[in-house]
């Protein structure tokens, strides 16, 4: 995990499955399980590989790296899937969690902040990273939530 923080920019990276090496061991064994059961259900191997397929697929945040980078611009994060770049005047207010930060899009919460929101994991710079986002962005840093 590299980290660069100069007064106008914050950068790190976040690898979940090489921080918490039990929790890794524990779901690639649940997905290979799940893999195992799904073939002899459907008594055909295919449909064993295609489930574990689907399901690190849907874990690929876990398992890949993603780099945040926060400059006075922009937010980027970039992934195993693609880099998400947006402008700060996109964020009308943020919280934070004890895992990360969420920067919503909007000014109330809305049942949409999920799929429209971006979330900056932490990569052990909890400090750091509230402390950039609330100079750009003004609001409750807990969201209004405990």
């Amino acid at each position: 995990m590299s980290q660069s923080d100069t007064e106008d920019r914050l950068e790190w990276s976040v690898w979940p499955w090489r921080e918490k090496v039990g929790r890794t061991v524990l779901v690639i064994g649940v997905i290979l399980v799940v893999g195992v059961v799904v073939a002899l259900l459907f008594k055909a191997v295919f449909w064993g590989v295609f489930s574990v397929l689907i399901l690190f697929a849907s874990l690929h945040t876990y398992f890949t790296r993603t780099t945040y980078r926060l400059d006075s611009e922009q937010v980027t994060v970039k992934s195993s899937v693609g880099t998400a770049v947006k402008k700060w005047s996109t964020f009308k207010r943020y919280y934070a969690d004890r895992k990360g930060v969420t920067l919503s899009p909007f000014a109330k919460p809305s049942r949409l902040e999920p799929f429209r929101s971006t979330r900056l994991l932490y990569g052990g710079n909890r400090d750091e990273v509230v402390a950039f986002v609330s100079k750009r962005i003004v609001g409750d840093p807990s969201g209004g939530t405990g």
